[in-house]
């Protein structure tokens, strides 16, 4: 029998939707992930990472963030959001 290949994740609706509106959020949740994120030390594994809005909130104990987002649109905005983040993301 053979063996079936996983489709990518593309959701192009929920990624620009998800995009706009999770900017519009930030400002009540920004204290939120900071609280969840400051514990944090060393090498992180971020999955699902959506648009990046995590990454400006690691603490500086950490020393790298390996962030996986599937779906493209938003791998897209994670990575610029990384490249502009304290903590090397890749």
């Amino acid at each position: 029998m053979p063996t079936r290949q996983p489709r990518p994740a593309h959701h192009p609706i929920f990624a620009r939707f998800y995009a706009r509106v999770g900017h519009l959020m930030e400002a009540e949740v920004a204290e939120h992930r900071s609280k969840l994120l400051a514990g944090l030390a060393g090498r992180v594994i971020e999955v699902g990472a959506g648009n990046g809005l995590n990454s400006p909130h690691y603490p500086a104990t950490i020393t790298e963030v390996l962030a996986v987002e599937p779906e493209a649109y938003l791998r897209r905005l994670a990575l610029t959001a990384a490249r502009q983040a304290p903590a090397g993301e890749r």
